[in-house]
């Protein structure tokens, strides 16, 4: 095995590649990279067994000095120690070279490594195959989708299910959908397919797939059956489904409203942010208590009290009072992120709804908390 490789595209490869790499896997093999030097490309292969990723590097018609394969072969390459390799030769071009049975020579410039890896034949074998039940979308609304609600999944696996976020089409409307059972946040985007499906991603595996796209204007997304595959620059990640039915979360939102206002919404995210900071058994719950003009603002424990004003822009209902997680609403008014936000209620142990009246494609859920005066 005997190649020399342009740095960047080098680099670039590890780096995503280690995104799937896990500290804790019970097989060798796959706490390191695999490379397999083609005739004419450069594979590179990661893998925690339940997320994968897979770079092609090769020469392209404009670009025909990216890669020289000199001599074809496989090894695994522990990730920690290529990629710190890697980064630190200063040189454009990087030389990878097998010199005896897997110790591999490293070297670029006045820099030269020398570490021993494992043979490739050790990898699992990893279908990266995809069907043809796909569709693409544009990057910049996958980040708006993952900004705008992946945050609302359960943090703890009591209900694996609730840790993922379910994407489900139908009719060319793609609805997703988090929630960790006392806030939801639910987004909708159009999609050019017919597919009609219902999976729900790890939270944690979106994370990375999240991550993975920097750089990326589109992702071709395919659907398969325990699996998820996205498709973009050479590169799959595909990761594994949760393997269970998502509770139906579009009975959770009311259909109409007693009270509604509306509110500048960095204003209300301050003031919930100064009033709940003192917490008790790690919560900070906030009372509101709403006027025609106006939202008082109070928290209180043991420890002490805090107090905030904040005007309204315009208030529909009878006043009332309402207690929930200061947390949950700041999370949802920054993932709503417009300048004035509407906060629909119905009743003070009835969720409450923030949206944007000029963006009705995201809605951001949450219940009440009941206290006692």
């Amino acid at each position: 095995m005997n190649f020399k490789i342009r740095k960047k595209e080098f680099l670039d490869s590890i780096s995503n590649a280690v995104r799937a790499i896990s500290s804790t896997t019970p097989l060798p093999a796959l706490s390191g990279i695999k490379f397999e030097a083609k005739e004419n490309s450069l594979v590179v292969i990661s893998s925690d067994s339940n997320i994968s990723i897979r770079t092609i590097i090769k020469n392209t018609e404009k670009d025909t000095d990216i890669l020289t394969v000199n001599e074809t072969g496989e090894v695994i390459i522990d990730a920690r120690y290529i990629l710190e390799i890697v980064r630190k030769i200063d040189s454009p071009f990087i030389n990878f070279e097998i010199i005896d049975g897997t110790l591999v020579k490293i070297y670029g410039a006045n820099s030269e490594f020398k570490i021993n890896g494992m043979k490739g034949s050790e990898y699992p074998e990893i279908n990266f195959s995809v069907s043809d039940n796909a569709f693409s979308i544009k990057t910049e609304a996958f980040f708006e989708i993952v900004n705008q609600t992946a945050f609302a999944c359960a943090e703890t696996d009591t209900r694996p299910i609730l840790t993922g976020v379910n994407f489900k089409a139908k009719e060319g409307i793609l609805t997703i959908n988090a929630t960790d059972s006392y806030r939801l946040a639910s987004k909708k985007v159009e999609i050019d397919s017919d597919l009609e499906f219902s999976i729900t991603i790890p939270n944690k595996h979106l994370s990375l797939i999240y991550h993975s796209l920097a750089n990326v204007d589109d992702v071709m997304i395919v659907i398969d059956n325990q699996k998820i595959s996205f498709v973009f620059n050479n590169t799959i990640v595909q990761t594994r489904l949760l393997d269970d039915v998502f509770p139906d979360t579009s009975k959770l939102i009311p259909l109409s409203f007693t009270q509604v206002l509306e509110i500048k919404a960095k204003e209300l995210a301050n003031a919930i942010d100064r009033t709940s900071f003192i917490k008790s058994d790690g919560k900070n719950i906030v009372k509101l208590t709403i006027t025609a003009e106006e939202i008082d603002i109070t928290s209180s424990n043991q420890i002490g009290s805090s107090y905030e004003n904040v005007k309204l822009i315009s208030f529909e209902g009878d006043p009332f009072e309402i207690s929930c997680s200061g947390k949950y609403l700041m999370d949802a008014i920054k993932a709503i992120g417009s300048e004035n936000i509407t906060i629909s209620f119905s009743g003070e142990l009835r969720p409450l709804i923030i949206t944007n009246k000029e963006d009705n494609s995201v809605v951001q859920l949450i219940s009440p908390v009941r206290t006692y005066k």
